[in-house]
């Protein structure tokens, strides 16, 4: 039997599971029946505990911290309180807290997961591994086993029983606690426990499945492999392994400055070099897994713990940043990017990333200033100019946006098909800003870079509709758009829409009732629709149609038309269009006819 094969396990623990993370949401996030809910009428502790479950539901995790703790201030035996505390507290940032209040938990209710998974990472700090051991071993199996094993491993580890570290791993391996993402993570710990031991040849090997397993390799797995191998005396494979990665992935730029390094003839360390390093590799590499729905705020203590043992674990800096971003949390997030080091190889990620949750935040003048701010740091990266692009187009500067995105583009050497989105983006900027002819020219060269791109035979296509121009070729572009993307309700709506153009106003109605099916709450769809309807005799519809487009905040010259529609009906306003040089409905030999007039 291989060093991965299955052994007897050793024995259970009482920290946390991966493979449980159900039941654990259930001890720490549900409430009905609790002693918590059943308090909830208590005058002591009912407006702040309310208050807590109210800012925990809406993911505002230092405010349910806040009052939660002035909770268990009120009720200071109250267990599932505790519970929800120490795990807000942690997911805000405050450690301190929350070790004084696991220990005050720990007096009541030995078994809490959370409690002795944050004594265990305090007693790490203090370089106390054997008092985890005690603590894990004491507490036997009140809960499963995943991160137990784990956190068990790098104890014994930090106390150089390397067999039991050794074991503990295997142990996690055969009881397949945690399904395949189990078997995938203790096989990678097995690694970087041989590269910390100095046996980078079995660390090769670990990783070589780790990655067989995963399917694909994460950047860190590729980093932390490439380093092995290029220990093992295997540069020239490290590097190619790194350039593979590079391929498959736009965000490398660890990736990129371990391949400098590499070629400077600069070998990088293990990943993991102690007993809390190895920890907070579990508990990052657990976060991960745990990062939606109910288990978000599980998977954010985990990754603050994470830092918490390990300060330099930027990855898991930047995974909590974006799960505070993603929960609208912007205040933390921000904070959390701005602790990732200037000089650090992921300083650039986390200063775009600071900027852009300042965006989010309604700081639209500051996040700019902020995003010119990494473009002056960082003038060759491509990543820094789309960056400011994108900002600027979300904010509708859209000759700005064009700007930026044009310094991205005269950074592109060689030009190759996966840049087709620089030229669509920078195209839609130019369409926007009322510069077509550039526009025009930037969807082209999307489309020979990227053939059939369904986005950009969209926006291309909708565009020479709106404009009367190259009508049949428009919609052959966007019926091939609709074949891939089906469920689009944009593109359904373009196809819609350019069969309205050409008096296929049947067709259209089909088309625009699966848009609005698909998109229900957009202005523009359901004003489309409503136009259709009209056409084939169905005007009680179309109006309701309109209606719900003007409830849905058009722009406001869309509403103002829309009102017009109302008031007097489509085939007035068709008329007063058509009167002024723009007809809505034209046929293809008039469009041809007109094209070929110069028109």
């Amino acid at each position: 039997m291989n060093r991965f094969s299955r052994s007897p396990a050793r024995w259970t623990h009482a920290l946390c599971t991966a493979a449980s993370v159900v039941a654990l949401s259930a001890v720490l996030l549900a409430a009905p029946g609790d002693r918590a809910m059943a308090q909830a009428s208590d005058p002591g502790i009912a407006g702040a505990y309310l208050a807590a479950e109210n800012a925990a539901r809406r993911g505002d995790i230092a405010v349910a911290a806040d009052f939660y703790a002035k909770a268990v201030a009120a009720d200071p035996e109250n267990g599932a309180l505790l519970e929800r505390a120490i795990l807000h507290n942690i997911a805000a940032g405050r450690i301190e807290t929350a070790v004084a209040l696991s220990r005050r938990l720990m007096e009541i209710n030995g078994d809490s997961q959370i409690a002795l998974l944050q004594l265990a990472a305090e007693a790490f700090t203090r370089d106390d591994a054997a008092g985890i051991l005690e603590m894990v071993e004491a507490r036997g199996d009140a809960t499963g086993p995943f991160v137990g094993h784990l956190i068990e491993a790098w104890a014994s580890y930090a106390v150089d029983d390397t067999a039991g570290a050794r074991a503990a791993l295997e142990a996690l391996q055969n009881e397949r606690t945690g399904g395949a993402a189990g078997e995938m993570l203790s096989t990678y710990h097995l690694g970087i426990l041989d590269a910390a031991l100095g046996d980078d040849a079995a660390a090769v090997e670990a990783f070589a499945i780790t990655t067989e397993r995963a399917g694909a390799p994460t950047n860190r797995l590729t980093r932390v492999h490439a380093g092995a191998l290029a220990r093992s005396g295997k540069v020239a494979e490290a590097i190619a392994l790194i350039d593979e990665q590079l391929a498959r992935t736009r965000d490398g730029a660890q990736l990129r400055a371990l391949r400098e390094d590499l070629e400077a003839g600069t070998i990088p360390g293990p990943v993991v070099t102690t007993g809390a390093e190895g920890a907070a590799e579990a508990l990052f590499g657990i976060s991960g897994f745990l990062t939606r729905g109910q288990n978000s705020i599980i998977g954010l203590a985990y990754a603050r713990l994470g830092t918490y043992l390990n300060p330099d674990l930027t990855d898991a800096k930047l995974l909590m940043a974006q799960m505070l971003r993603r929960d609208e949390q912007y205040d933390l997030a921000i904070a959390a990017y701005e602790s990732v080091p200037r000089n650090a190889p992921e300083a650039m990620q986390a200063q775009i990333g600071r900027a852009e949750a300042m965006q989010s935040a309604g700081q639209i003048e500051p996040a700019v200033i902020a995003m010119r701010e990494v473009v002056a740091r960082f003038p060759r990266s491509i990543d820094a100019h789309e960056a400011l692009g994108n900002m600027l187009r979300r904010e509708e500067r859209f000759a700005d946006a064009a700007v930026a995105y044009d310094a991205a583009i005269k950074l592109l050497d060689p030009v190759e098909p996966l840049h087709w989105v620089y030229f669509y983006q920078r195209g839609i900027s130019y369409e926007r800003s009322e510069q077509w002819e550039l526009a025009e020219d930037d969807f082209l060269k999307a489309l020979e870079l990227e053939p059939d791109q369904p986005l950009v035979l969209n926006y291309l296509g909708y565009s020479w509709v709106e404009l009367r121009r190259n009508m049949a070729e428009a919609e052959e572009m966007i019926e091939k758009a609709v074949e891939q993307r089906p469920e689009d309700g944009y593109i359904v709506d373009s196809l819609g829409w350019v069969q309205w153009r050409l008096g296929k106003f049947e067709e259209a109605v089909v088309n625009m009732e699966r848009a609005v099916e698909l998109r229900p709450v957009d202005p523009v769809i359901n004003d489309h629709f409503g136009d259709a309807l009209w056409m084939v005799g169905r005007r009680t519809e179309a109006r309701f149609q309109w209606k719900r487009a003007l409830s849905f905040e058009p722009e406001d010259k869309d509403a103002v038309r829309i009102r017009a529609k109302l008031d007097r009906g489509l085939d007035e306003i068709l008329e007063e269009e058509a009167a002024a040089g723009e007809p809505a409905i034209i046929t293809l030999e008039e469009a041809e006819k007109k094209e070929a007039d110069g028109g």
